[in-house]
């Protein structure tokens, strides 16, 4: 290196030095290698060596980990938590430019929790294993609608994630059909390692879930307009609900029509329901009076002057 420099094999330590000092990069230093013909090894960089980051995409990083910790992957958080700090950041900044403790203290997040995030996580890295291998699993099952237990042998083909909750799409041997499988409700998953599967070449998983609203496919695409009062236009026309969404008009009122090209809309409906009275189904009609009847339900639980305990009228 000096030679290559024509500097002296001071200045080159010193050089190095710097590097490692004050620009916080790691070096593996050569060891002297004494056996015959042997000579001094190279310097170069940590195997295990990461870029580091700005103080600020560090934290957006932590950050992202945080909103994990209820989820399947909450299994391994921590540790991965502590190896960004240690790896990615330790070379270029003190440990105070990432103030960890002060985040935790001053960042809370509202959102639905697993149970049980780390017997899900072990299922869950079943499952992605199994998606690698191309190996069959047996999954036993819980299924919500019907309330049992079932047990099924599957050929995983994907995983969809929707709000911290994972799915497994994978073809099941039993209903010689694609199947979508909520994966907290699996209770147990073995893989066959011994018995691998051809990954199809003409299945796209996202091409699978274009249409859907959220992670079932029944496949038939429905056209759905949607009227939102104007308390909530601005908030619903500022977020992407679908690919297939369309504003297809604004009202002189503030409220907006919108247009979505869907399937699986048994979901859609609960969403429709979360917006209480500030949307209203205009197509299809069929739609229309489910959401109708619906509502008729919920009024029925809800007798006027009727005591919520006793059923009877005060």
């Amino acid at each position: 290196m000096a030679a290559a420099c024509k500097v002296s094999t001071r200045t080159i330590q010193r050089y190095l030095d710097h590097i490692e000092n004050d620009l916080r990069i790691p070096l593996v230093r050569p060891e002297r290698n004494t056996s015959k013909g042997g000579g001094e090894g190279l310097y170069r960089l940590d195997a295990g060596y990461l870029p580091p980051v700005s103080p600020e995409k560090a934290v957006i990083i932590f950050l992202s980990l945080l909103q994990q910790k209820g989820s399947a992957l909450a299994g391994h958080i921590n540790e991965i938590k502590d190896a960004l700090v240690g790896t990615l950041f330790k070379y270029k900044y003190s440990p105070h430019s990432l103030p960890v403790d002060k985040l935790q203290d001053r960042i809370h997040i509202v959102e639905e929790k697993l149970a049980d995030p780390e017997g899900v996580g072990r299922i869950f890295s079943v499952l992605v294993q199994s998606l690698l291998d191309c190996c069959r699993v047996k999954l036993y099952y819980f299924t919500a609608y019907s309330r049992q237990d079932t047990k099924r042998v599957v050929e995983p083909y994907g995983l969809i994630c929707k709000h911290h909750n994972w799915y497994l799409v994978a073809y099941c041997l039993a209903r010689q059909d694609i199947r979508v499988f909520r994966v907290d409700q699996i209770r147990d998953a073995i893989p066959y390692t011994s018995e691998r599967f051809a990954y199809p070449e003409d299945f796209s998983l996202k091409e699978f879930m274009t249409h859907s609203w959220g992670v079932f496919n029944d496949g038939e695409v429905t056209t759905v307009k949607l009227k939102f009062s104007p308390e909530v236009a601005h908030r619903v026309a500022n977020l992407v609900y679908h690919p297939s969404q369309v504003i297809e008009q604004e009202l002189p009122d503030g409220s907006v029509v919108m247009c979505f090209d869907v399937c699986g809309l048994a979901e859609m409906k609960t969403w429709i329901v979360q917006w209480g009275d500030m949307v209203e189904v205009l197509e299809p009609d069929w739609l229309r009076k489910e959401m109708r009847e619906m509502a008729l339900r919920l009024a029925d639980m809800y007798p006027a002057g009727v005591d919520k305990v006793t059923g009877l009228i005060p």
